[in-house]
C-alpha cells in the first residue's frame, strides 16, 4: 500500500499541485487579513476537474504554506498574517528590529517543518487505528461522540462559551433545512424546491470565509499594514547546533500542537500560546523572552504547524473536523468522493496514504521555497488585502455557482457572506457555526436512529462501554471547564 501510494506521487500533476499549493499558501499567509480558510474555500471549486489526489494535495499545501507564511508578516511587521502567528510576533519582531529578521524567519521555517513532520507521523500512526476502532460505532456511539465534540468546541474553543454555544446552535439549525433524514418530508423549505437539498456546504464556506472578508475589508478604512521602518534583511545562517540546543522545545511544542489539534474546534492559536508559555517557563533565561529569544519564535511555530496533522486525525478517521480549516478540507474530501469517516481507509486506502506521504514529503519543498521566498517577503507583506477584493469576489461568485450550476447557491453564498460579516463585526466566532452546520445533521440522524432502535428508550446510551466512556469524558469536560472558570473568578 505504501509503495503504491508513493508511485501515485510521482505523477507530474501531483508534484505541480504540491508546489503551487505551498507557494500560494506562503503568499496568502504572509498577507495580513487573509488566511488558509478563505483561500481553501475559494480554491475548492477550482479542483472540480482535478483527480482526488492532486486536488487534496493542492489544498493541504495551501494549508501548510499559509500557517508558516503567517510568521513572515508577524516577524517583519509585527502584524500576524494568521491568528496563530500572534505568539511568533512577540520575539520575532524584536529580533527583526535589531537586524536579525532573517534569523528569525529561518528559525520559524525550520520549526514549522519540524512540527509538520512530527504531526504527519502521528497522523499516519493514529488515523487508521482510530478509524478501525470507529467501525464498531453504532448510532448511539456516534451520537455521544458528536455531542462530546460539540461540547469541547463550546467549552475550550477560546472566547465566550455563550457565544460559541449560540453559533453552534445556529449552525445546527441551518443544517436542519431540507428533507428530513428519516422520513424524507420537507422542513423549513417555505414551499421552495431549491431548499429541499438544504444549504450546500461549499457555497456556505465561501460566503462565511471569503465574502465576509471582502465586506470587512470594504468597510474597514484602516489599513492592516503600515509602512514602518524596518532594517533590511541581512544574509544569515542558522546552524544545526542552534536547533539541536532547542530540540526539547521543538519536541514539546510539536506534541502540544499535535494533541491539542486533535481536539475538535480548538484551532492553532491556543497551542501556539501554550507552547510559548511552556518554553518560557522551561528556559533558564526566561527574561530573554519578549526581547528577541529564538526559542520564542521556534516554540509557537512548531506548535501551530503541528496542528495541521493533529486536526486531520479526527477529520479523516471520524468525520469530525478539528478546526475551521479542516472543516473546509472535509468539504473538499466529500466533493471528490472521499467521505471522511471509518470507511475512508477501507474504501480509499491508496488515496489516503498518498496524501499522507505527500504531507510528509512536502517538508522538502517547503524549506527550499521558504528560503527562496525570504528575499521578496517584505514586498509581499506590503500588499493590502483590499487590492485583491475584486478577484476574491469574482472567484467567490463563480465558485458558488459551479457547485451545482445554480444561482440559488450564489444567493446562499451571498447570504452566508452577509451573516458572516455581521457575526465577525459582533466578535462572534465563525468556526463553531461551521462545525455545528457540518455535525448538526449527522447528530440528529444518529440520535433518531438510536431512539428508533431502542423503541424510544434512552437506555441505549448506557448500553455499551464506548457510550459510557464518552459520557464520562463529557462529565469530565464539564467539571474541568467549571473548575477553570472558578479559578479565574478567584484570581
Amino acid at each position: 500500500m505504501l509503495v503504491d501510494a508513493f508511485v501515485e506521487l510521482l505523477d507530474l500533476w501531483v508534484v505541480a499541485a504540491a508546489l503551487i499549493g505551498i507557494v500560494s499558501g506562503i503568499i496568502i499567509g504572509a498577507i495580513p487579513g487573509l488566511g488558509p480558510t478563505m483561500a481553501i474555500a475559494l480554491l475548492i471549486p477550482v479542483t472540480f476537474t482535478m483527480a482526488p489526489i492532486p486536488a487534496i494535495i493542492l489544498l493541504l499545501g495551501v494549508y501548510q504554506g499559509a500557517i508558516f507564511g503567517g510568521s513572515i508578516s508577524a516577524v517583519l511587521l509585527n502584524v500576524p498574517g494568521t491568528p496563530s502567528s500572534a505568539a511568533t510576533a512577540i520575539d520575532g519582531f524584536a529580533m527583526a528590529r535589531r537586524g536579525e529578521g532573517g534569523r528569525a524567519l529561518r528559525f520559524a521555517l525550520y520549526a514549522s517543518v519540524f512540527g509538520n513532520v512530527f504531526s504527519c507521523l502521528v497522523l499516519m500512526a493514529l488515523a487508521e487505528p482510530l478509524a478501525r476502532f470507529a467501525l464498531d460505532f453504532g448510532p448511539a456511539e456516534m451520537t455521544m461522540l458528536m455531542l462530546f465534540a460539540l461540547l469541547v468546541i463550546v467549552l475550550f474553543g477560546g472566547g465566550s462559551r455563550l457565544d460559541a454555544l449560540i453559533m453552534v446552535l445556529i449552525g445546527a439549525c441551518a443544517g436542519s433545512v431540507g428533507l428530513d433524514p428519516i422520513s424524507g418530508t420537507p422542513r423549513f423549505t417555505f414551499g421552495s424546491f431549491a431548499f429541499e437539498n438544504g444549504f450546500q456546504l461549499i457555497p456556505v464556506l465561501i460566503g462565511l470565509f471569503a465574502m465576509s472578508e471582502v465586506l470587512l475589508q470594504a468597510f474597514d478604512r484602516e489599513p492592516l499594514v503600515r509602512d514602518t521602518a524596518m532594517p533590511p534583511l541581512q544574509s544569515s545562517v542558522v546552524r544545526f547546533v542552534e536547533l539541536w540546543r532547542m530540540r526539547a522545545t521543538l519536541l514539546v511544542s510539536s506534541v502540544v500542537g499535535t494533541f491539542v489539534g486533535i481536539l475538535p474546534g480548538i484551532g492553532s492559536t491556543v497551542p501556539a500560546f501554550i507552547s510559548y508559555n511552556l518554553a518560557r517557563a522551561r528556559s533558564p533565561e526566561a527574561d530573554r523572552f519578549g526581547q528577541g529569544a529564538p526559542e520564542g519564535v521556534a516554540a509557537p511555530e512548531a506548535a501551530n504547524n503541528a496542528v495541521t496533522g493533529g486536526a486531520l486525525v479526527p477529520t479523516l478517521a471520524l468525520g469530525i473536523p478539528g478546526d475551521a480549516v479542516t472543516a473546509v478540507i472535509l468539504g473538499a474530501f466529500m466533493l471528490h468522493g472521499l467521505a471522511p469517516g471509518p470507511f475512508l481507509f477501507r474504501d480509499h486506502g491508496l488515496e489516503v496514504y498518498a496524501i499522507f506521504e505527500a504531507l510528509l514529503l512536502s517538508s522538502i519543498p517547503t524549506v527550499i521555497l521558504g528560503l527562496l521566498f525570504f528575499r521578496v517577503a517584505i514586498h509581499v507583506t506590503r500588499i493590502q488585502p483590499r487590492h485583491l477584493l475584486p478577484a476574491i469576489t469574482i472567484l467567490a461568485v463563480f465558485g458558488a455557482y459551479s457547485v451545482n450550476n445554480s444561482l440559488f447557491d450564489v444567493w446562499v453564498m451571498l447570504g452566508a457572506g452577509g451573516l458572516g460579516f455581521l457575526f465577525r463585526k459582533s466578535n462572534l466566532p465563525l468556526p463553531p457555526l461551521l462545525i455545528g452546520l457540518i455535525l448538526g445533521a449527522p447528530l440528529e440522524q444518529s440520535l433518531r436512529q438510536a431512539l428508533l432502535t431502542s423503541g424510544g428508550g434512552y437506555g441505549i446510551f448506557a448500553g455499551s462501554p464506548i457510550t459510557v466512556g464518552l459520557a464520562v469524558l463529557i462529565v469530565l469536560s464539564l467539571v474541568i471547564s467549571l473548575t477553570l472558570t472558578l479559578r479565574k473568578m478567584r484570581t
